[in-house]
């Protein structure tokens, strides 16, 4: 998952030595991309309102249809994201996700409609829904802040507050030491803050990762 997540970081990134990915290059990146061997069209919605078959507003979706074959859909609710770029880079990250490792298995099979909805914000953070659902938070997350860049853009920060670290296991780049567990937590906060104005993601976003990547002693998961 990361290494597919980072190979397209590496194609959509616009601005050499930058951190946040923003949502036009990701998705002027991806209009078609290749998957399994095949390649997939991407038809990008970001404009609308989207809703599920109940008629429900819901924050993504991604789909396919038997009468457009070779391609995906993906829907971004406009009115969910408006004023929400963290949140509206993150949706479409995360239904990416799904196009890449889901709607080839739906497109080798011609009959079959695939069609994935993403309810709200906090399935994007939510490790307890399906396998297709982790799989594409996950992808997601080291899209967005990918375990490398993270530890080192943290360590930076770090070292401007005067915090400790140690070393520990982690993902991250191997040799640096990690920030200790008994560092102030309203320090801590402000780094997370940071990496976050700086990934263009939501705090939230950037603790889930500290946490997947092992970057705070204790809390790899």
């Amino acid at each position: 998952l990361w290494a597919v997540a980072a190979q397209v970081r590496r194609q959509a990134m616009t601005e050499p030595g930058g951190f946040a990915l923003p949502l036009a290059a990701l998705v002027g990146a991806t209009r078609t991309v290749s998957a399994n061997g095949r390649a997939i069209l991407v038809a990008w919605e970001l404009d609308h309102p989207v809703h599920d078959g109940s008629g429900e507003a819901v924050l993504g979706v991604c789909e396919t249809d038997p009468d457009m074959p070779g391609m995906a859909l993906v829907s971004v609710n406009a009115r969910m994201v408006a004023g929400r770029p963290d949140l509206a880079v993150s949706t479409a990250a995360h239904e990416l996700g799904h196009v890449v490792f889901d709607v080839p298995v739906a497109l080798g099979t011609p009959a079959r409609r695939y069609r994935s909805v993403t309810a709200g914000p906090s399935a994007l953070l939510d490790r307890t829904t399906a396998a297709s659902e982790r799989r594409a938070n996950e992808f997601m997350g080291a899209l967005l802040a990918p375990p490398v860049q993270l530890h080192l853009r943290m360590l930076v920060h770090a070292r401007s507050e005067r915090l400790r670290t140690v070393h520990a296991p982690h993902r991250g780049r191997q040799g640096c030491r990690v920030l200790a567990a008994d560092n102030p937590p309203e320090v801590i906060e402000g780094v997370v803050a940071a990496l976050a104005g700086d990934f263009g993601v939501s705090e939230r976003f950037i603790a889930v990762r500290l946490s997947r990547y092992g970057l705070v002693q204790g809390e790899q998961r």
